[in-house]
């Protein structure tokens, strides 16, 4: 049997889950696309396959579920998704803080990690707070081999709001995948795709969570940032939050949270070089996004937030985000938002400790590359971290 072969995986899908319909959204190009790279350009040996395989076979298992959930529930489908605010930006920019930040304020809903990765059969409301799985989801959290050192750097838990890498993930037009392993043929595949599916395939999974767990949606990835256009057009009524940092900052922060998933994963791990790899793909996602930008007529969908800002007064700053809006932060909702804050100050489990020349990187140099960022959003030096 060939263990990254595509008829074989789905056969396995299928009889892991009891379950043959994969439903009406393309997958297999892009499922293809990661088998052909992770077999012969991501280094791993054979005996190292299988264990690949599994994952993809999860994933698999995950939207036969999804499907199966679609078809025995049909009222999933008339559900609409209104106005959703979405948080994008580069990564390390405060974004994860903002999204909790703003799952405080009641009325909005955010995706939580445990519904995300275990999201069949649909959770309810009766049950949403104390659902079995969400043990069994920080069970295995807890479990993984770095997870005292990730909370430092990605707060991480099943019951906290997660970005919507998972959400888009059973498309398999994912740029998730390219953190464990270096795919420089998908990471081609996935700058020239069409998005606009992995962004039906978001849709129906929010469809799938608020069908019985409604809320104002709050959502949040920096990888957005490669496909604002895609995403537009599926959520046409959506506002957008661009979270901003210094890019001498951000870059060596990503490649050191990154980084420690690809040490694990992959035998070709080299930080110098993955250094390189990842401050490439960091920039032309930016860029895209800010050509995206300009071609949007509309700026008052957007509004920018500056990590300085947020750290200085969360509160202020989504008040101000809420009015940009059109809607208003109360009183009670101020409150919700400070006491998360309270709650969570910064480094609540340690400082995340990285630096510049582990990964052959230098601020100058950076700065220059992302002059045309910095420039335009006016991005100042962090307060608190020199770089």
């Amino acid at each position: 049997m060939a263990v990254l072969n595509r008829d074989e995986l789905l056969e396995r899908a299928g009889a892991l889950a009891g379950l043959d319909d994969f439903g009406d959204l393309p997958f297999c190009e892009a499922l293809d696309a990661q088998l052909w790279a992770l077999e012969n350009e991501s280094g791993n040996p054979p005996d190292r396959l299988p264990s690949l395989a599994q994952g993809l076979i999860g994933l698999l298992v995950k939207r036969l579920r999804l499907v199966e959930d679609r078809k025995r529930y049909p009222a999933i489908a008339e559900e609409a998704v209104v106005a959703p605010i979405f948080v994008l930006g580069l990564p390390r920019t405060g974004s994860t803080h903002l999204h909790a930040l703003l799952g405080a304020v009641p009325g909005t809903r955010t995706p939580l990690q445990w519904e995300m990765l275990e999201p069949s059969p649909p959770p309810r409301q009766d049950s949403f707070a104390a659902d079995p799985r969400i043990g069994a989801v920080q069970q295995a959290l807890d479990a993984r081999p770095n997870a005292a050192a990730l909370q430092k750097i990605h707060p991480y838990g099943a019951t906290r709001p997660e970005q919507c890498v998972h959400l888009v993930d059973w498309s398999f037009i994912n740029s998730a995948a390219l953190a464990a392993h270096r795919m420089p043929s998908y990471f081609e595949w996935f700058l020239a795709a069409d998005h606009r599916p992995a962004y039906e395939h978001h849709r129906r999974f929010l469809q799938h969570l608020q069908w019985q767990v409604p809320g104002q949606w709050v959502l949040k990835w920096p990888k957005h940032v490669f496909s604002l256009q895609p995403l537009l057009s599926v959520y046409p009524d959506a506002r957008i939050i661009w979270t901003h940092r210094d890019p001498a900052t951000v870059v060596p922060s990503v490649a050191n949270f990154v980084g420690s998933f690809r040490k694990m994963t992959s035998p070709l791990y080299d930080p110098v070089g993955f250094g390189a790899e990842w401050s490439a793909l960091e920039e032309i996602g930016i860029l895209r996004a800010m050509a995206a930008r300009d071609a949007i007529s509309d700026e008052s969908r957007f509004f920018d937030i500056h990590y300085n800002d947020l750290v200085a007064d969360p509160v202020r700053v989504i008040r101000a985000a809420w009015r940009h809006f059109g809607m208003t932060l109360s009183d009670e909702d101020a409150a919700a938002v400070a006491a998360f804050q309270s709650g969570n100050p910064k480094d609540k489990h340690g400082r995340h400790e990285y630096a510049l020349a582990d990964y052959g990187l230098t601020a100058g140099p950076l700065r220059e590359r992302f002059s045309r960022y910095i420039d335009r959003f006016g991005i100042e030096p962090d307060r608190r971290r020199g770089a």
